[in-house]
């Protein structure tokens, strides 16, 4: 779905929902990913602006490397995780919607002391995007300014409104809402929440 107000760009935005996601194992078989998006659409793994995935982690081990990219890692199942700094044997231990950003190439493992986890993860190619993710509870009314900008559903659902769309849509826990603002449009977006626990991730992101 997309809108338009002039020019080549254009305004859009899509529904990408838990079922469509498809699953694939990490080499080391500690764990599941799901890739919710990416940019540019079709990137694979060298050559991503950035990228936006949920992880089922089974068992404890090292992360993968990833030199160049900064990355934002937020328990969205179970938990707590605890990350440990390779080098330096200090430990973070993460609560569920506790957001935690750290460098690609840092060496890190998790422990998972109260079994599997789910985490959703923010990855950035630090040189050409910048970005941030946090948990977000409660209903949501805000003017968006240019850029990609993602909301993933943690608990709950919630209606979804935007100025110029003629219908609405529902964001239900697993799903990802992805709204691309293309220069020169600020359309109002309006998430009311449809429980009392609804909360989900938000994501902005700006590209160089």
């Amino acid at each position: 779905m997309s809108m338009s107000r002039g020019g080549s760009a254009a305004t859009w935005l899509r529904f990408i929902r838990a079922a469509e996601l498809r699953k694939s194992p990490w080499k080391n078989g500690g764990g599941v990913t799901r890739e919710i998006a990416v940019h540019p659409a079709g990137a694979g793994m060298d050559d991503f602006l950035w990228r936006v995935s949920a992880a089922d982690v089974a068992a404890p081990g090292p992360f993968s490397h990833w030199e160049g990219v900064d990355r934002v890692l937020l328990v969205t199942r179970g938990g707590p995780i605890r990350l440990i700094q390779e080098r330096t044997e200090r430990a973070i231990l993460l609560p569920a919607g506790q957001g935690f950003r750290f460098a690609g190439e840092e060496p890190y493992r998790c422990e998972l002391p109260a079994g599997p986890v789910r985490d959703f993860n923010l990855m950035l190619r630090r040189t050409k995007a910048q970005g941030h993710a946090q948990a977000f509870h409660g209903a949501l009314a805000r003017r968006l300014a240019p850029g990609h900008w993602l909301w993933h559903g943690w608990r709950g659902a919630y209606e979804v409104d935007m100025s110029g769309r003629p219908s609405r849509g529902v964001l239900e826990a697993g799903d990802t809402l992805h709204l691309c603002v293309a220069a020169g449009d600020r359309p109002i977006l309006r998430l009311t929440p449809k429980s009392r626990d609804a909360c989900l991730i938000a994501v902005r992101i700006e590209t160089a």
